[in-house]
């Protein structure tokens, strides 16, 4: 989940600065966590950037952990301050400073949802159950932060498509269903930040659902749901990531899958003999509304690109960032790929693709962006088998 709630300098000379700074060469890698896998990365209204790496346990049965870093100097210099007892892979910061993660793996029970919650930034952190009041446990896929103090958690739960609140209380966390829709499951989840202090959430949710690629959206703090887009490719795979932006707009990648058939005819003996080639190209593909949901547009598509996990993010001026990996079968491995739009969405760059020299493959999986225009990028880094976490900045 991506959500910035902060941003304090002219949007004009912003714009005009970070778009010459799109080229490859500006990226640099400022921390590199061994025997890690980065998984994600959020920024908090303090200036601060968060990220989260799970070990590479290769022993299903041992305890496992993930460890908490933080930037105090928007992304140059990283100090790791925390661990978490299982494995959290999204995470999410309150406007009031509180952390929560989330992932389907504690130190050594798998196959249900959990919440972490820290309120020392990251030091400690408490455990939480999110399918409290369920018949069976569900398995979450992402989190978020409201803006006035709930936490919102979608995944996979009771046969399909769910959506889970959390109203935070000086005794805990009491937790309603706030949307179940039929289908697979909701991917990704974010909220806008409020543009008057006390106006109630809008959520955006994504996923796949009745076969479909599936945007729900709620602007009463989960009470009630619109589809806002339901979208066929054919062959699609679905929804992965959504993001807000400014205005109304909104953001939507997921992986896709395109067949195509080719039917040629050839004459053999004075016979037309007809022979058929199928294949078949994986991508993702980029989807805004600039007005709600209300109409859509494709705006990029990567072929052979695979979404990361925390994998899109946007500001307030305009800007947009997608992370994950180049699954291109001719290049040597998947290489760590970020695409990014200075302009809304209307034009996109690959800004960084990166495969050090001896590495056998990369990928990218969260990003996010500072108050000041700094990108921070977590992924995982592989030589042969030996993984770590690197984590790459763009700096304004």
């Amino acid at each position: 989940m991506r959500t910035n709630y902060l941003f304090n300098i002219s949007a004009a000379f912003f714009v005009a600065t970070v778009t010459t700074t799109f080229a490859q060469s500006s990226w640099e890698t400022v921390d590199n966590l061994a025997k890690s896998r980065g998984r994600d990365i959020v920024a908090d209204s303090q200036g601060n950037f968060i990220s989260l790496a799970i070990d590479d346990s290769t022993n299903t049965s041992s305890p496992v952990t993930t460890a908490v870093s933080i930037s105090a100097d928007h992304g140059a210099t990283w100090q790791t301050v925390g661990s978490i007892a299982g494995y959290a892979l999204d995470l999410a910061v309150a406007p009031d400073g509180a952390f929560f993660a989330t992932g389907n793996r504690s130190a050594t029970v798998s196959g249900r949802a959990f919440l972490w919650q820290s309120l020392d930034h990251g030091a400690t952190w408490t455990v939480i159950d999110p399918s409290a009041g369920l018949s069976s446990p569900m398995l979450v896929l992402d989190v978020a932060a409201g803006n006035s103090g709930a936490v919102y958690l979608c995944g996979y739960g009771g046969g399909g498509w769910i959506v889970r609140k959390g109203e935070r209380t000086s005794t805990g966390i009491i937790w309603t269903t706030a949307d179940n829709f039929p289908g697979n499951q909701a991917d990704s989840i974010c909220v806008r930040p409020a543009a008057i202090p006390g106006q109630a959430d809008e959520i955006l949710v994504c996923g796949r659902a009745s076969g479909l690629w599936t945007v729900r959206r709620s602007v009463n703090g989960g009470a009630t749901w619109t589809t806002a887009d339901s979208y066929s490719t054919g062959m699609q795979i679905g929804y992965a990531g959504v993001t807000t932006g400014p205005g109304d707009s909104i953001y939507v990648v997921g992986r896709i899958a395109t067949t195509t058939t080719v039917t040629n005819r050839t004459v053999v003996h004075n016979k037309v003999v007809i022979t058929t080639t199928t294949t078949t190209e994986y991508g993702w593909l980029v989807r805004k509304s600039a007005n709600g949901g209300a109409s859509w547009a494709n705006v990029d598509y990567v072929a052979n690109g695979w979404p990361g996990n925390g994998n899109i993010t946007a500001d307030a001026f305009g800007r947009v960032f997608v992370v994950g990996g180049n699954n291109n079968p001719g290049a040597e491995g998947t290489s760590w790929l970020v695409r990014g739009s200075a302009d809304g969405g209307s034009t996109w760059t690959t800004t960084d693709s990166f495969l050090p020299a001896g590495a056998t493959r990369a990928s990218a999986q969260g990003v996010a962006i500072d108050a000041l225009g700094n990108v921070c990028v977590v992924g995982e880094l592989y030589y042969g088998t030996t993984v770590s976490a690197p984590i790459r900045r763009l700096a304004p």
